[in-house]
Protein backbone atom coordinates (compact mmCIF):
# COMPACT_ATOMS: atom_id res chain seq x y z
CA UNK A 1 0.00 0.00 0.00
CA UNK A 2 2.63 2.30 0.82
CA UNK A 3 4.44 1.90 -3.26
CA UNK A 4 1.37 2.17 -4.36
CA UNK A 5 -0.15 5.32 -2.50
CA UNK A 6 3.36 6.92 -3.16
CA UNK A 7 3.45 6.07 -7.02
CA UNK A 8 -0.27 7.35 -7.54
CA UNK A 9 0.06 11.01 -6.17
CA UNK A 10 3.81 10.86 -7.59
CA UNK A 11 2.29 10.13 -11.32
CA UNK A 12 -0.62 13.13 -10.98
CA UNK A 13 1.94 15.56 -10.00
CA UNK A 14 4.30 14.45 -12.86
CA UNK A 15 1.71 14.57 -15.06
CA UNK A 16 0.26 18.29 -13.99
CA UNK A 17 4.00 19.42 -13.42
CA UNK A 18 4.31 18.26 -17.32
CA UNK A 19 1.35 19.96 -19.00
CA UNK A 20 1.10 20.56 -22.28
CA UNK A 21 4.61 19.69 -22.70
CA UNK A 22 8.14 19.22 -21.48
CA UNK A 23 8.78 23.07 -22.04
CA UNK A 24 6.56 23.82 -19.68
CA UNK A 25 8.17 22.65 -17.00
CA UNK A 26 11.59 24.13 -18.16
CA UNK A 27 10.74 27.20 -19.34
CA UNK A 28 9.92 29.84 -15.97
CA UNK A 29 8.89 27.04 -13.63
CA UNK A 30 10.39 26.71 -10.22
CA UNK A 31 10.82 24.48 -7.20
CA UNK A 32 10.68 25.31 -3.94
CA UNK A 33 11.59 22.66 -1.17
CA UNK A 34 10.16 23.28 2.11
CA UNK A 35 10.21 21.73 5.98
CA UNK A 36 7.63 21.99 8.30
CA UNK A 37 6.09 21.19 11.89
CA UNK A 38 2.72 21.90 13.28
CA UNK A 39 0.39 21.38 16.55
CA UNK A 40 -2.23 19.46 15.87
CA UNK A 41 -5.43 19.44 18.08
CA UNK A 42 -9.27 18.96 17.71
CA UNK A 43 -9.58 21.13 21.19
CA UNK A 44 -10.49 24.31 19.38
CA UNK A 45 -13.70 22.25 18.83
CA UNK A 46 -14.25 20.37 21.79
CA UNK A 47 -17.93 20.74 22.62
CA UNK A 48 -19.06 19.12 19.07
CA UNK A 49 -16.06 16.35 19.62
CA UNK A 50 -16.38 15.82 23.31
CA UNK A 51 -20.41 14.77 22.56
CA UNK A 52 -19.74 12.71 19.88
CA UNK A 53 -17.15 10.90 21.81
CA UNK A 54 -19.22 10.67 24.86
CA UNK A 55 -22.25 9.10 22.54
CA UNK A 56 -19.74 6.30 20.96
CA UNK A 57 -18.51 5.64 24.80
CA UNK A 58 -21.61 5.29 25.85
CA UNK A 59 -22.56 2.67 23.79
CA UNK A 60 -19.31 0.67 24.06
CA UNK A 61 -18.33 1.02 27.70
CA UNK A 62 -22.24 0.33 28.76
CA UNK A 63 -22.45 -2.77 26.46
CA UNK A 64 -18.85 -3.49 28.53
CA UNK A 65 -20.62 -2.97 31.96
CA UNK A 66 -23.72 -5.16 31.10
CA UNK A 67 -21.91 -8.00 29.55
CA UNK A 68 -19.25 -8.40 32.67
CA UNK A 69 -22.59 -8.10 35.09
CA UNK A 70 -25.10 -10.08 33.65
CA UNK A 71 -22.28 -13.16 33.43
CA UNK A 72 -22.54 -13.18 36.89
CA UNK A 73 -26.32 -11.85 37.06
CA UNK A 74 -28.57 -12.42 34.23
CA UNK A 75 -31.39 -11.19 35.74
CA UNK A 76 -29.79 -7.93 36.45
CA UNK A 77 -31.14 -5.35 33.77
CA UNK A 78 -30.27 -1.84 32.86
CA UNK A 79 -32.63 0.93 33.98
CA UNK A 80 -30.97 3.64 33.38
CA UNK A 81 -27.08 5.19 32.24
CA UNK A 82 -25.58 8.41 32.90
CA UNK A 83 -21.76 9.77 32.20
CA UNK A 84 -19.10 12.26 31.85
CA UNK A 85 -16.73 12.77 29.99
CA UNK A 86 -13.12 14.46 29.68
CA UNK A 87 -11.84 14.97 26.52
CA UNK A 88 -8.37 16.12 24.90
CA UNK A 89 -7.04 15.83 21.57
CA UNK A 90 -3.86 16.63 21.42
CA UNK A 91 -0.90 15.98 18.12
CA UNK A 92 1.94 16.73 16.03
CA UNK A 93 2.96 16.68 12.51
CA UNK A 94 6.44 17.69 10.57
CA UNK A 95 6.80 16.80 6.84
CA UNK A 96 8.83 17.87 4.08
CA UNK A 97 7.34 19.31 0.82
CA UNK A 98 8.35 20.07 -2.77
CA UNK A 99 6.28 22.95 -4.38
CA UNK A 100 6.57 23.62 -8.56
CA UNK A 101 5.87 27.28 -9.49
CA UNK A 102 4.82 26.81 -13.11
CA UNK A 103 4.83 30.80 -13.25
CA UNK A 104 8.16 31.53 -12.09
CA UNK A 105 9.87 32.68 -9.21
CA UNK A 106 7.03 35.96 -9.69
CA UNK A 107 4.22 33.32 -10.30
CA UNK A 108 0.91 32.86 -7.56
CA UNK A 109 -0.34 29.17 -8.14
CA UNK A 110 1.76 26.27 -7.87
CA UNK A 111 1.54 22.65 -6.76
CA UNK A 112 3.06 20.78 -4.10
CA UNK A 113 3.84 17.41 -3.25
CA UNK A 114 4.48 16.46 0.38
CA UNK A 115 5.14 13.50 2.78
CA UNK A 116 3.82 13.74 6.10
CA UNK A 117 4.18 12.37 9.76
CA UNK A 118 1.38 13.25 12.23
CA UNK A 119 0.72 11.91 15.40
CA UNK A 120 -2.84 12.40 16.44
CA UNK A 121 -4.53 11.10 19.61
CA UNK A 122 -7.94 11.77 20.90
CA UNK A 123 -7.90 10.49 24.61
CA UNK A 124 -10.33 10.77 27.67
CA UNK A 125 -8.26 10.58 30.87
CA UNK A 126 -11.56 10.59 32.72
CA UNK A 127 -15.00 9.06 32.66
CA UNK A 128 -17.33 8.70 35.54
CA UNK A 129 -20.27 6.33 34.41
CA UNK A 130 -23.40 5.33 36.50
CA UNK A 131 -25.34 2.42 35.73
CA UNK A 132 -28.98 1.69 37.37
CA UNK A 133 -29.63 -1.95 36.80
CA UNK A 134 -33.22 -3.57 37.93
CA UNK A 135 -33.39 -7.59 39.12
CA UNK A 136 -36.16 -9.03 37.44
CA UNK A 137 -37.32 -11.95 39.66
CA UNK A 138 -37.00 -9.64 42.76
CA UNK A 139 -38.21 -5.74 41.01
CA UNK A 140 -35.60 -4.44 43.03
CA UNK A 141 -32.65 -2.33 42.21
CA UNK A 142 -29.17 -2.31 42.26
CA UNK A 143 -26.42 0.19 40.99
CA UNK A 144 -23.07 0.03 39.64
CA UNK A 145 -20.88 2.93 39.36
CA UNK A 146 -17.28 2.76 37.53
CA UNK A 147 -14.47 5.51 36.40
CA UNK A 148 -12.79 4.81 33.20
CA UNK A 149 -10.14 6.39 30.81
CA UNK A 150 -8.81 5.32 27.49
CA UNK A 151 -7.43 6.79 24.15
CA UNK A 152 -7.08 6.33 20.38
CA UNK A 153 -3.46 6.86 18.85
CA UNK A 154 -2.68 6.68 15.21
CA UNK A 155 0.55 7.70 12.94
CA UNK A 156 -0.21 7.89 10.01
CA UNK A 157 2.37 8.39 7.43
CA UNK A 158 0.76 9.93 4.65
CA UNK A 159 1.13 11.13 0.86
CA UNK A 160 -0.65 14.74 -0.19
CA UNK A 161 -1.11 16.63 -3.32
CA UNK A 162 -2.06 20.23 -2.94
CA UNK A 163 -2.54 23.69 -4.85
CA UNK A 164 -1.84 26.94 -3.36
CA UNK A 165 -2.09 30.48 -4.61
CA UNK A 166 -0.46 33.67 -3.42
CA UNK A 167 -1.97 36.80 -3.19
CA UNK A 168 0.51 39.43 -3.18
CA UNK A 169 3.64 37.27 -4.71
CA UNK A 170 6.07 39.73 -5.28
CA UNK A 171 5.64 41.14 -2.23
CA UNK A 172 7.72 40.77 1.32
CA UNK A 173 5.04 39.23 3.21
CA UNK A 174 2.18 37.75 1.06
CA UNK A 175 -0.76 35.60 1.97
CA UNK A 176 -2.02 32.65 1.04
CA UNK A 177 -4.74 29.32 0.25
CA UNK A 178 -3.86 25.88 0.31
CA UNK A 179 -6.12 23.35 -0.78
CA UNK A 180 -5.07 19.81 -0.32
CA UNK A 181 -5.41 15.75 -0.13
CA UNK A 182 -3.96 12.72 0.87
CA UNK A 183 -4.11 9.66 1.78
CA UNK A 184 -1.59 7.58 4.61
CA UNK A 185 0.00 4.12 3.87
CA UNK A 186 -2.20 1.26 4.95
CA UNK A 187 0.80 0.35 7.40
CA UNK A 188 0.39 2.66 9.31
CA UNK A 189 -3.52 3.15 9.65
CA UNK A 190 -4.00 -0.50 10.76
CA UNK A 191 -1.07 0.14 13.58
CA UNK A 192 -3.59 2.57 15.57
CA UNK A 193 -4.23 1.37 18.55
CA UNK A 194 -7.42 1.94 20.89
CA UNK A 195 -6.80 1.50 24.34
CA UNK A 196 -9.56 1.38 27.59
CA UNK A 197 -9.66 0.15 31.50
CA UNK A 198 -12.42 0.53 33.61
CA UNK A 199 -13.08 -0.42 36.95
CA UNK A 200 -16.01 0.19 38.93
CA UNK A 201 -17.90 -1.58 41.78
CA UNK A 202 -21.95 -3.17 41.66
CA UNK A 203 -24.09 -2.75 45.02
CA UNK A 204 -26.89 -5.56 44.65
CA UNK A 205 -30.30 -5.81 45.96
CA UNK A 206 -29.03 -6.50 49.23
CA UNK A 207 -26.49 -4.19 49.54
CA UNK A 208 -23.55 -5.97 49.23
CA UNK A 209 -21.26 -5.11 47.12
CA UNK A 210 -18.93 -6.73 44.09
CA UNK A 211 -16.04 -5.22 42.04
CA UNK A 212 -15.35 -5.56 38.48
CA UNK A 213 -12.95 -4.18 36.25
CA UNK A 214 -11.56 -4.36 32.28
CA UNK A 215 -8.78 -3.20 30.67
CA UNK A 216 -7.88 -3.83 27.04
CA UNK A 217 -5.64 -2.83 24.20
CA UNK A 218 -5.97 -3.62 20.21
CA UNK A 219 -5.05 -2.22 17.05
CA UNK A 220 -7.52 -1.39 14.10
CA UNK A 221 -5.95 -4.49 12.17
CA UNK A 222 -7.00 -6.69 14.82
CA UNK A 223 -10.33 -4.80 15.55
CA UNK A 224 -10.79 -5.41 11.32
CA UNK A 225 -10.04 -9.53 11.74
CA UNK A 226 -12.67 -9.57 14.30
CA UNK A 227 -15.30 -7.55 12.83
CA UNK A 228 -14.51 -9.71 9.48
CA UNK A 229 -14.98 -13.17 11.48
CA UNK A 230 -17.99 -11.83 12.76
CA UNK A 231 -19.18 -11.19 9.03
CA UNK A 232 -19.50 -7.58 9.77
CA UNK A 233 -17.23 -5.02 7.02
CA UNK A 234 -14.59 -2.75 7.33
CA UNK A 235 -14.71 0.25 4.92
CA UNK A 236 -11.14 1.91 5.18
CA UNK A 237 -7.86 0.79 4.20
CA UNK A 238 -6.19 3.75 4.45
CA UNK A 239 -6.66 7.40 6.23
CA UNK A 240 -8.25 10.18 4.00
CA UNK A 241 -6.65 13.66 5.42
CA UNK A 242 -8.67 16.74 3.73
CA UNK A 243 -6.33 19.96 3.49
CA UNK A 244 -7.72 23.39 3.81
CA UNK A 245 -4.60 26.23 4.74
CA UNK A 246 -4.68 29.69 5.29
CA UNK A 247 -0.90 31.15 5.85
CA UNK A 248 1.61 33.54 5.28
CA UNK A 249 4.49 33.80 3.35
CA UNK A 250 7.72 36.17 4.61
CA UNK A 251 10.54 36.75 1.90
CA UNK A 252 13.88 36.38 4.38
CA UNK A 253 15.80 35.99 0.84
CA UNK A 254 16.30 35.71 -2.40
CA UNK A 255 15.85 31.81 -2.12
CA UNK A 256 14.58 31.49 1.78
CA UNK A 257 11.11 31.75 2.81
CA UNK A 258 9.37 31.98 6.11
CA UNK A 259 5.52 30.45 6.16
CA UNK A 260 3.27 30.29 9.00
CA UNK A 261 -0.56 28.96 8.34
CA UNK A 262 -3.07 27.28 10.15
CA UNK A 263 -6.16 25.45 9.05
CA UNK A 264 -7.91 21.99 8.73
CA UNK A 265 -5.99 18.62 8.47
CA UNK A 266 -8.58 16.23 9.68
CA UNK A 267 -8.19 18.67 12.75
CA UNK A 268 -7.30 21.83 13.39
CA UNK A 269 -3.43 22.41 12.94
CA UNK A 270 -0.93 24.84 13.38
CA UNK A 271 2.18 25.34 10.79
CA UNK A 272 5.25 26.83 10.76
CA UNK A 273 8.52 25.90 8.38
CA UNK A 274 11.13 26.97 6.29
CA UNK A 275 10.83 27.02 2.61
CA UNK A 276 13.82 26.94 -0.10
CA UNK A 277 13.36 28.21 -3.53
CA UNK A 278 15.89 26.84 -6.47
Amino acid sequence: MLKSAAKSVAIVFLFLLIWPGPGFLLADGHLEFNFHYSYWTLNLVRPLVEKMVSDVLEDDLKDRFLQQIQADYPTLVESGYRQQVKFDAPGHNFGFELRYYPGGRGGAFSLGLAVEQTTMKISFPQVEASLDLTDLNLNQAAHFTAQASGEFLTKPLSFHLSMRWEFMPSKVISPYLTIGAGVSTSRSFFNSRYRYEYSGTLVLPDSSTEPYSEADSKTLRQIKDERLAEGKDFPLNFMPILQLNLGLRARLSRTLNLVLDGGIFNGLLVRGGLSFRV
